[in-house]
């Protein structure tokens, strides 16, 4: 009998969900390299599956700020890729296009908010291809949606679109190097329960 939900997954097909977090990663990371045009380093990134009512413990409280970009994912797949950042990481990643100190999230402006988009586009894309390419499926993304609020209520968006939300995600906690300085990013791939079989159909595994 096929599995019903997440919490049921094998092995080998936690495995092949890592591979993809970790293929996306390295990807990601050189087409974030591109943008910036500098050295990106990646650290071997922590992924696994969690509950999706415990990311916010993963990411420090629910009530602690931060912003997120909500990317749909559509086509064979139907899904949402959701970024969490931190203030620190939008700082460090403006201040590469230009000089700017951003202490509050009060201070983030347009501008600032339009270089983190493009961020969120080009390292989702990055994710995307590479289950596109592993799977031989079609998937596209949508432009990113950006909210500055608390992780609690970021969270909450995509239970409005996933009913109940009470199965696993895939989980990918990153650690990027550039020159002088590192970052901390939060990713988390969520797909309805129909693309999750469909992905793994594609990749010879049952679920």
């Amino acid at each position: 009998m096929a599995s019903k939900n997440l919490q049921e997954l094998d092995a080998m097909q936690l495995s092949v969900l890592r591979e993809i977090g970790n293929i996306g990663s390295g990807n990601a990371a050189t087409a974030l390299a591109g943008l910036l045009d500098t050295v990106i380093d990646i650290e071997v990134p922590n992924i696994c599956l969690i509950d999706y009512n415990q990311v916010a413990d993963y990411l420090g409280g629910a009530d602690q700020m931060a912003i997120g970009m909500s990317i749909h994912v559509h086509g064979d797949f139907h899904g949402t890729m959701l970024q969490i950042l931190e203030k620190d990481f939008a700082s460090k990643l403006v201040n590469t296009f230009y000089e700017k100190e951003i202490e509050s999230f009060e201070q983030i402006s347009e501008m600032d908010m339009s270089v983190l988009r493009e961020m969120a586009n080009i390292t989702t894309a990055a994710y995307v291809n590479s289950i596109a390419q592993l799977t031989g499926r079609f998937i596209n993304i949508s432009p990113p949606k950006d909210y500055v609020d608390t992780i609690g209520a970021i969270l909450e968006l995509p239970t409005r679109e996933y009913e109940g939300l009470d199965y696993q995600v895939l989980f990918i906690d990153e650690r990027l190097f550039l020159p002088n300085t590192h970052i901390n990013c939060a990713m988390i791939l969520i797909l309805d329960m129909d693309s999750m079989r469909a992905l793994f159909e594609s990749l010879g595994l049952t679920l």
